[in-house]
């Protein structure tokens, strides 16, 4: 396999667990004056340009206030799941109802949910991905956690 054909691969694979876990942080890492709050977003869509879809609650200052692009993080979450992923790169405020309606792949809900008078829609744009497995790890008893804590010590 190709070393274009292994990312795709990876990438495939983690766009999967987002679409498995559905539930994030949304972080704004903007340094302007005025920069959307942290969120809970639990419905998101990935488009075929690989940018996630989703809504958060209208800002009570106007739209216009805020960058239209903006650093972000998510961090995607599920409880009882071993593992999360990290997604950085930049949100984009979409405003525009014509924008949400030219695109194709986003379904009818979303589109919909995106309509919504107190919800903005946004976009994010990803730059990085990383995968954390999180399960729990196997747990030694005392007599060989001491053991080892000697060892490191005098070896």
């Amino acid at each position: 396999m190709n070393t274009q054909t292994a990312q795709e691969t990876q990438a495939q694979i983690l766009k999967n667990k987002i679409l498995e876990l559905q539930s994030a942080l949304f972080f704004s890492e903007s340094s302007s004056i005025v920069k959307l709050p942290t969120h809970v977003i639990s419905e998101v869509e990935i488009d075929e340009e690989e940018q996630i879809w989703f809504v958060i609650p209208k800002p009570v200052q106007h739209i216009d206030a805020f960058d239209k692009e903006i650093p972000a993080k998510l961090d995607f979450f599920r409880k009882g799941m071993d593992f999360f992923v990290k997604v950085t790169g930049t949100a984009y405020i979409i405003a525009d109802r014509e924008e949400i309606d030219y695109h194709p792949t986003l379904s009818a809900e979303m589109k919909e949910r995106m309509k919504g008078e107190r919800v903005i829609a946004m976009k994010v744009r990803m730059q990085d991905m990383e995968l954390v497995d999180n399960s729990p790890k196997p747990t030694r008893n005392w007599f060989q956690a001491s053991r080892s804590q000697l060892s490191s010590w005098f070896f």
